[in-house]
């Protein structure tokens, strides 16, 4: 069974441990790039362990025993609109309804808080099919395309 832990049950340097792991095939299609992935998701890992009470606040670990295999954070400044940010599984873990047990915390946190939509901005590439599939399964739907720098984007929304 899957747990959910908070920022304060680990050390500086998780958050940037899996996001590597878990975009490693990403980060294979545009080798050119890989620095500038380390170095956002090094600063994302410090932003949050230098700010518990703030940035840290917002996210979770998912973890297995003791064992932390995902991550997934959201932001609540806009409401009524919740925004979900990373939400990642590692690789050994993925296809076994994680990451979708990470989106509906997600969701159920916003409505305990009385949002009226939550949306999420995933990629239009192939490596983020699977979290389409999960945003779908979980009632998101597309509002738009957005021009990226690397590959477009997908802005989906769900109404609560």
């Amino acid at each position: 069974m899957i747990d959910f832990k908070t920022i304060d049950n680990f050390k500086p340097g998780l958050i940037q441990s899996i996001l590597k792991n878990s975009y490693a095939r990403l980060i294979d299609c545009f080798p050119n790039d890989k620095e500038r992935f380390y170095k956002q998701w090094e600063l994302e890992d410090k932003d949050a362990f230098n700010n518990p009470q703030t940035i840290g606040k917002y996210l979770f670990f998912a973890c297995l025993k003791d064992l932390p295999i995902g991550y997934c954070s959201w932001d609540d400044r806009q409401n009524p609109i919740g925004i979900i940010g990373q939400n990642c599984i590692i690789p050994k873990y993925q296809r076994q309804g994680y990451g979708r047990e990470q989106i509906e915390l997600i969701i159920k946190i916003f409505k305990d808080k009385k949002f009226k939509e939550i949306k999420v901005i995933t990629g239009e590439h192939e490596f983020f099919i699977p979290a389409q599939r999960i945003y779908e399964k979980c009632g998101f739907k597309e509002r738009q395309k957005i021009n990226g720098d690397l590959f477009n984007l997908i802005e989906l929304y769900k109404l609560i």
